[in-house]
């Protein structure tokens, strides 16, 4: 099978060099080989020059594999010339190298394949040669012995052999296995470390305001420093930082309508409209969306602050070497949110438009349509205690409209909204001011009057979970595990606990106790819920913070019974 240089360019390293008339007739990888950097004097020298034309038993399989670019071609040039010179036993005879396979890939990571790598097997086991050779264990796979274990099974079964020719093993040597076993399990564990210290390179970086590599969203760019390396930090993209601001301004409602009238906070999907029907585009040149408006705003890098990243687990729970960001700013141990530049927006904006979009959509960000009546979702039919929804001024049994397996209730909406939130409002008004319910409902008004403060008090809430979920942790490793010396759990136990304390004092910090002077005031509480300015969400969330559902029971005469509607109510609260 012929190699060509495109299918030799495997992630950033890219192989030049075609078969020409200047070089062999016949030889498959001469394009790698010259790719990476043989002139053909040396590959004369070494035997790489002819094909190779002895029996399969006595031909070899040459695998190269480097993780980064750091490992030059220079390195890998001398691993195959210490291939190409291991002394084979006598009783192999002439060994020779029939084809040399190279890949820029990762080792250790299940989910990445390895295309060379499954080559050289293949040719393997389709009988091609009967030994594929490497210069080191942990050049030919990390996955540990498990899965060095089932490539030695399916070897022994062609008569085939392994062959690593620093460590001078051959798997077909007696006690040749075990030794494969413990050398896969080390590199296993090697690679384990070096993903330790590259994490914690970079988690070290972003506390320190580097965000790392990747794209940032629309309307920033990634500064370079002097030396051509990336700073990590944002600033505004030159070109596209106009739009963007735009865009903010709209979300915001920091913007004139054409009238001259300041105009109101947009929906995503509004906004996109707009900026389309004024010309601006995204970065590839396509109209914006709602959805692209979504993903673009919710990244914490619009509001200059790094985002928190989050390593993706497998289906059994254990880590991957994936890792994704999060719509959440990384935040110090004070509680902060981490800076790396300068944002479209500013932190505060940030928070504020965050809060509208998961006032619109809820807590997941995305486009699920709300309710458009105060008592969708908590009004319930007396007679089969099915659902209750609006419909020309009437709330009316969905299984009697629908499906005609009831008899039937409908009532006049505004008096039955009216009984709803009169009831509502004393009952909150009469709860005790530690009542984790007035808590809750404080928590939420919080949200609709302050919504920066208050996503600062989740972002604070979340930090301290999860430092409480490390600690416990940590202490199952070290306690019940005996994973980890005392040392580096007291390191990493004190780390937690400063955490923990600082997340808990900008809690109290942000203390909602002053906001529970309006819920306990009756009139004052009756005139913000029913104030025009309050959106109907928010009327709805409040409601349901203490309410779970209302029952509404049959009229006793039909049409004109003038029984007063709070007394057909039944009231489940939280």
């Amino acid at each position: 099978m012929a190699i060509s240089s495109k299918s030799m360019t495997e992630r950033g390293t890219v192989l030049t060099g075609t078969q020409t008339g200047e070089g062999p007739l016949h030889r498959e990888d001469y394009a790698t080989l010259k790719a990476l950097g043989f002139e053909d004097d040396e590959l004369k020298a070494l035997g790489l020059w002819e094909p190779a034309t002895a029996p399969p038993e006595r031909l070899v399989e040459a695998y190269l594999r480097r993780s980064k670019k750091r490992e030059d071609l220079a390195t890998m040039r001398q691993h195959l010339r210490e291939i190409v010179r291991h002394r084979w036993p006598d009783d192999m005879g002439e060994m020779q190298i029939r084809h040399v396979w190279f890949e820029q890939l990762s080792a250790s990571k299940t989910y990445v394949r390895r295309p060379q790598f499954e080559h050289a097997t293949e040719a393997v086991f389709g009988g091609l040669s009967k030994t594929l050779a490497f210069w080191k264990t942990d050049r030919f796979d990390r996955r540990g012995m498990g899965a060095v274990g089932r490539m030695l099974d399916e070897f022994d079964r062609r008569r085939a052999g392994l062959v690593s020719t620093t460590e001078g093993l051959d798997s077909r040597r007696p006690g040749a296995r075990i030794v494969f076993a413990i050398l896969s399990e080390r590199a296993r564990e090697e690679a384990k470390d070096i993903t330790l210290r590259v994490n914690t390179g970079l988690a070290a970086h972003r506390l320190e305001g580097r965000r790392g590599t990747g794209l940032p969203p629309f309307g920033l760019i990634s500064p370079r420093l002097e030396d051509g390396k990336a700073s990590g930090t944002v600033a505004h993209h030159p070109k596209e930082y106009k739009a963007a601001r735009r865009l903010a301004d709209l979300l915001l409602g920091k913007w004139v309508d054409d009238s001259g009238k300041p105009g109101e906070r947009l929906t995503g999907t509004a906004a996109a409209k707009r900026m389309n029907a004024e010309g601006f585009r995204l970065r590839t040149g396509a109209e914006f969306s709602g959805s692209a408006v979504s993903r673009i705003v919710q990244s914490p890098l619009w509001g200059g602050m790094i985002p928190r990243t989050e390593r993706v687990m497998d289906e059994y729970g254990n880590p991957t070497g994936k890792w994704v960001q999060t719509k959440e700013p990384l935040l110090d141990d004070k509680g902060n949110a981490i800076l790396c530049g300068n944002g479209v927006v500013t932190p505060g904006e940030w928070y504020a438009i965050k809060a509208s979009f998961a006032e619109r959509t809820g807590d997941s960000g995305k486009g699920k349509r709300g309710a458009e009546y105060l008592l969708t979702g908590i009004l319930r039919c007396g007679r089969c205690n099915g659902w209750m929804r609006h419909h020309k001024g009437y709330y009316r049994c969905v299984n009697w409209a629908t499906k005609g397996t009831c008899e039937g209730i409908s009532t006049r909406a505004p008096r039955l909204e009216f009984a709803v939130a009169e009831t509502w409002i004393r009952h909150v008004t009469a709860l005790e001011p530690d009542d984790d319910v007035l808590h809750d409902i404080a928590r939420r008004w919080l949200a609709y009057s302050d919504p920066e403060t208050q996503a600062e008090r989740e972002h604070a809430r979340s930090a301290l979970e999860a430092a409480q979920g490390r600690v416990k942790k940590l202490e199952d490793d070290y306690y019940v595990k005996g994973r980890m010396d005392e040392e580096r759990f007291e390191e990493l136990s004190a780390q937690q606990h400063a955490t923990i304390t600082t997340m808990t004092a900008k809690l109290e910090s942000l203390s909602v106790e002053g906001n529970l002077g309006a819920l306990m005031d009756a009139d004052l509480l009756r005139e913000s819920f029913n104030d025009e300015n309050t959106p109907l969400s928010d009327r709805r969330m409040l409601l349901q913070s203490a309410l779970i559902s209302v029952t509404v029971a049959p009229s006793l005469i039909g049409r004109g019974d003038r029984t007063p509607i709070e007394d057909r109510l039944t009231f489940r609260w939280v």
